[in-house]
């Protein structure tokens, strides 16, 4: 759309739509008594099922079940628990099992349900049922599903509690039911973990029968092959480190000392070639430690005295004989040292000797220590398989010396008051479905209503021009408010002859005619309308009534209808005679007269378009009201002898389809139609801005001043 351009006609449509809100109210209050019946029955029919329901009774206990139950003997079992299984899949797991068929069936047997008299007479089971005149089994099974049908487990939101109910119509056969459902729910826990560690021993035991078989002949095959190889094992030193041999142990010691001989035979060729060994020489070495003091004393005297003084002349003396017993010490020394050179290297090749015939004996035994730790590693190898299942065995024998995960928080108690039925909340169910069934019926309703309720469907669905929206009449009467020109009635057909004074180059056609889809829509009263306006404006009018089978102007103008139209067009020439002239200034009516036989004939004859060209020589303007078009074709005949045709469509009567069916048989005739005017509006149409309360609230003696918009 271009700058400036104006938008068409339905642009704004969308926009100014009323909220889905405002229109749902709308229907409802439109079919208020419908929505009250409706109410009034559902709350009425919830009220009497209340008061004829047999009382029933809840009775609740409360209980506690733990991911990780107490381990009384520390001792893990052979059920997963804890973190091991998941929070969601672990508790869902606990809800089914607390409405298992199984646990029903244990709470049947255990309280006798077969011949228990209170729960027979609870829920009015006859003698001669089939709970009780059945085998023992179906009957268990008819009353677990019974049972079933009336246990409800809740689980406390966000915590490890859960409520288990039961509803009966005796208190105390309920609280019976709660306290033994939970007894059961514990005890067949507590057998299921026993019954899993039953079947764990007897597979260990099955296990340990062949470990030790296998045990026992692997140790026979060690031993045996140990003896026959010569193989001895030395234990350890505290028991770390790997097992030695004896022949591995004596190789070692001998590999050892031949190590140290060679030292020391090296140590006695380094000592020899020097010469001396004063270091390791003990008598050389204390009488140097003698003659160095000795020495020093002389030094100290002969700072004060001369050589020649008799106490140095001594030390002198005490010094030369401590060198020459030096000398002789030395020389004892360097003997010595090749004697012990000569046993070193004597040992040395000794010790080689034994040396090399330990090598041959352990690598001899090296060959028989293969097959030696295979059959080793068998037997640790089957004594710890043993071992680790002899002491799982043990564990899982005191694993069910355990508490039961679950715990009994609230005991159950005998209900004082019926948990149902609750006559007020059966009165809110029963009003909810009531609103839910009016929503129902409304909503039907609306869907199969094709109706005109939008008088902007005149031209989106029909093609034609909206030339005006008439509102009901609530009271009074219809030419009462035509005549006052301050009355709603009247400012609506104001409005449509506006509409028509644009209708033609030459302003208003002067010859009109009314017509509608189906009898009583309001052609009448739009063709009196019409005419009355233009004559108040002073135009000579003539109201021309041409329904022949059903004429209505007469009655409604309350004029004699002993000649008119039927005369003139069965053959008498005087049609100013047949005139009533006496109605109203500037405007006269035409009725049809007495009933002719063949209306059909006499409209389509030619004396219509006679007539209408008489009337046109004496009036300014003839209206005529036609006949409705469906069934008829008197009104597509008479469409074709005027300007054009003002279709009157009554809002939320004749279906879309009979309207657009009625308005092609006008079109295929060759009629002109200048528009629709659609009568008798209401509150169903408020919604789409038309009414008798939103498009007509407006007008004279509202109390709004002249300064108003």
């Amino acid at each position: 759309m271009q700058p400036g351009e104006q938008a068409p006609y339905g642009v704004y449509d969308e926009a100014f739509e009323p909220s889905i809100f405002a229109r749902l109210f709308r229907v409802a209050w439109n079919n208020r008594l419908l929505v009250g019946a409706i109410l009034g029955l559902s709350m009425a029919a919830a009220l009497v099922l209340t008061l004829l329901a047999t009382p029933q009774f809840t009775s609740t206990a409360r209980i506690q079940i733990n991911r990780v139950e107490a381990n009384i003997a520390d001792v893990e079992g052979v059920e997963p628990s804890g973190d091991a299984l998941l929070y969601d899949e672990f508790y869902r797991t606990q809800y089914a099992l607390l409405e298992s068929q199984s646990l029903a069936e244990r709470v049947a047997r255990k309280l006798n349900l077969q011949t228990n008299e209170e729960f027979l007479a609870a829920f009015d089971i006859p003698e001669d049922g089939e709970i009780v005149t059945s085998n023992p089994r179906r009957s268990i099974e008819i009353t677990s599903d019974l049972l079933l049908e009336n246990i409800d487990v809740d689980p406390v939101v966000g915590s490890s509690l859960v409520d288990v109910s039961f509803t009966s119509p005796s208190r105390q056969f309920s609280s019976k039911v709660v306290a033994a459902w939970i007894d059961e729910y514990i005890s067949a826990n507590l057998e299921r973990r026993f019954e899993a560690s039953k079947d764990a021993r007897q597979f260990l035991e099955n296990q340990l029968a062949e470990l030790r078989v296998r045990l026992e002949d692997s140790e026979r095959q060690f031993v045996l092959y140990s003896s026959n190889s010569g193989i001895v094992a030395l234990p350890t030193t505290g028991g770390q480190g790997a097992e030695r041999t004896l022949a591995a142990s004596d190789l070692a010691a001998m590999n050892e000392a031949l190590v140290q001989a060679r030292s020391d035979r090296l140590a006695a060729e380094s000592a020899a070639r020097a010469g001396v060994q004063q270091q390791s020489n003990p008598v050389a070495t204390t009488l140097r430690s003698e003659r160095a003091r000795l020495a020093a004393e002389r030094a100290k005297l002969l700072t004060q005295f001369e050589p020649s003084y008799p106490a140095i002349q001594s030390l002198d003396s005490q010094i030369a004989e401590l060198d020459s017993a030096i000398e002789s010490a030395i020389g004892t020394s360097q003997a010595d040292l090749q004697r012990g050179l000569q046993q070193a290297i004597d040992r040395e090749r000794r010790l080689e000797r034994e040396v090399a015939g330990y090598r041959a004996a352990f690598n001899e035994e090296q060959r028989d220590t293969v097959q030696y730790n295979i059959l080793r590693r068998e037997v640790d190898t089957n004594r710890e398989l043993y071992n680790s299942l002899l002491q799982r065995y043990k564990e899982i024998g005191v694993a069910g010396v355990e508490e039961s995960n679950a715990l009994l928080v609230d005991s159950p108690r005998i209900p004082m008051e019926p948990s149902s039925p609750n006559l007020a909340l059966n009165l809110a169910i029963g009003l909810l479905l009531g609103l839910g069934i009016a929503g129902a019926v409304l909503f039907a309703k609306e869907e199969m209503d094709r109706t005109l309720r939008d008088p902007a469907d005149v031209k989106n669905r029909l093609g034609l021009s909206l030339l005006g929206v008439i509102p009901r009449l609530q009271d009074g009467d219809l030419y009462d408010e035509l005549s006052d020109p301050k009355s709603a009635m009247s400012e609506s057909y104001l409005s449509v002859g506006v509409m028509l004074d644009m209708a033609t180059s030459h302003g208003f056609p002067r010859t009109v005619m009314t017509s509608s889809t189906v009898p009583s829509e309001g052609k009448t009263a739009t063709s009196y309308a019409i005419a009355s306006r233009l004559a108040g404006n002073g135009q000579n009018t003539v109201l021309v009534d041409l329904d022949l089978r059903n004429p209505s102007v007469s009655k409604r103008l309350e004029i004699a209808n002993d000649h008119g139209v039927v005369n003139y067009l069965t053959g008498e020439d005087d049609l100013g005679a047949l005139i009533h002239k006496e109605h109203e200034d500037k405007l006269s009516v035409l009725s049809t007269g007495p009933m002719p036989p063949n209306p059909g004939e006499l409209i389509s004859g030619p004396r219509v378009a006679l007539m209408i060209e008489r009337l046109l020589a004496e009036y300014d303007h003839v209206v005529i009201d036609a006949p409705p078009v469906l069934g008829l074709a008197d009104a597509p005949v008479l469409g074709t002898r005027v300007e054009g045709v003002v279709f009157v469509i009554e809002a939320n009567r004749a279906g879309m389809r009979q309207i657009n069916s009625a308005v092609g048989r006008l079109r295929s005739t060759g009629s002109k139609i200048f528009g629709a005017v659609v009568t008798k509006a209401d509150d169903r149409n408020t919604d789409y801005g038309y009414g008798s309360e939103y498009g007509y609230g407006y007008g004279y003696g509202q109390g709004i001043s002249s300064t108003d918009d």
